[in-house]
């Protein structure tokens, strides 16, 4: 272990919570010899989550995000934070600057744009400065869709263009998530314009694209997808995958000073009914949230909201163990034998690749984040210096996806060809 000598290696903050505990199991069963405790505001309910999943001696240290002296002291004494308190944008910040201001590693579950990016252009710098790695998005959002960009292209001597396609699969007794990860998309639909303005300010901190090669890659609200196995439609994903990946590219891109992959991200519907449902679902709550009233009464009521499909209790263990996930990758681009030729080209190679899983909120989640920690502790210094990262820039060269493997989740090459005449 890269260990910095603090008395814990690792931290799990807002470990009471849905996700938390699920952390907290995971650090337990699957983390042997490092030290750890669990933290939060209360010492009560994070020991009543402890007992809830079987746990027994494990240190507690208590501390809150209102409080900047607590956060310092608990920060400081970790090599490595797991930030599992959402939502970000309203708790995220006092964690990462007292472990930028600590000297602490970070990696949390974050899954809004907003807060991520925001986390990137305050904290950067000071990061760098530090030698810290502060590691957004270390969740089901995004490292399907991050590392699994990563892992398609390492089968192309350049990849053009990439689309994913999330599928979920779940028993009999439906898909569940709990009301805190609804609250946070319900949160990140309202700052559409706060993003807009981050975005500007980062515009003139970040490298400046290289351009793409070949016609732009349209990505569409909804339409049926042929390629995948049972057909039928599929929408554009409305979570983080998009921008952490494009964010992800842009970086790699400056680095190796080839152009950017492009990229698009859909989840599959299936029949058009599930699609006019969505529909229906996703424009009846973005209308109420436009008012104060009635973005509080989708707050505070989401099973009402989503037909049952978010709640405060949260999916039952008998979902989560009927439920799993995979995304499928389409890509194309230039093979190892022509893109040495230079990348002007015509794409010659198409590859299908899939990354898979168990239940992705709080099964899958629990294992990304934990395999995150565990490699800012283990390899930090293979991750170079310091700075705000997606988990692919951040864990490029370490055993990261190894751990990931080890763990039951799948990276699988499905099929190589030439694209279509």
């Amino acid at each position: 272990l890269e260990s910095m000598g603090r008395e814990y290696g690792v931290i799990v903050f807002g470990a009471s919570g849905f996700t938390g505990k699920r952390v907290m199991v995971e650090m337990a069963a699957h983390a042997p010899g490092v030290k750890w405790a669990a933290a939060g505001r209360s010492a009560d309910r994070i020991k009543s989550a402890m007992t809830t999943v079987g746990l027994l001696d494990v240190d507690v240290v208590v501390a809150d995000c209102a409080d900047e002296s607590a956060m310092n002291d608990m920060c400081a004494r970790a090599d490595v934070v797991i930030n599992c308190t959402g939502p970000f944008r309203f708790y995220g910040e006092a964690v990462v600057k007292a472990c930028v201001n600590t000297g602490t590693h970070y990696v949390d579950i974050t899954g809004e744009p907003e807060f991520m990016e925001k986390m990137e252009n305050l904290y950067d710098e000071p990061a760098k400065e530090k030698r810290v790695h502060i590691v957004n998005c270390c969740g089901f959002d995004s490292v399907p869709a991050d590392e699994g960009m990563l892992f398609t292209q390492e089968q192309f001597g350049y990849c053009a263009r990439a689309e994913s396609f999330l599928a979920l699969h779940s028993g009999g007794k439906g898909f569940a998530g709990h009301s805190t990860t609804f609250e946070c998309v319900v949160h990140g639909v309202g700052a559409a314009k706060e993003l807009k303005k981050i975005r500007a300010e980062l515009a003139e901190k970040r490298p400046k694209p290289i351009p793409f090669i070949g016609p732009k890659l349209k990505v569409q609200d909804l339409y049926t997808e042929p390629r995948l196995k049972d057909g039928g439609y599929v929408a554009k994903f409305p979570g983080a995958d998009a921008s952490v990946v494009r964010r992800s590219e842009l970086y790699r891109s400056a680095a190796t000073g080839k152009p950017q992959s492009q990229y698009g991200a859909y989840m599959v519907i299936g029949s058009l009914w599930n699609a006019i449902r969505l529909g229906f679902h996703q424009k009846t709550i973005e209308t109420a949230i436009s008012f104060d009233f009635g973005k509080k009464h989708v707050l505070g009521n989401p099973g009402f909201w989503t037909a049952g499909a978010f709640s405060h209790e949260g999916p039952t263990e008998e979902q989560m163990a009927a439920t799993s996930f995979d995304m499928t990758f389409y890509a194309s681009g230039l093979s190892e034998g022509a893109a040495a030729g230079g990348l002007e080209g015509k794409p010659d190679k198409t590859v299908v690749t899939r990354v898979s899983g168990p239940e992705p909120g709080y099964v899958a989640t629990p294992i990304f984040v934990v395999a995150a920690a565990l490699t800012c502790l283990e390899e930090s210094k293979k991750m170079g210096p310091g700075g705000v990262f997606t988990p692919s820039l951040a864990f490029k060269g370490t055993q990261y996806r190894q751990k990931l493997i080890k763990r039951g989740i799948k990276f699988e090459v499905l099929e190589e060809g030439k694209p279509a005449e």
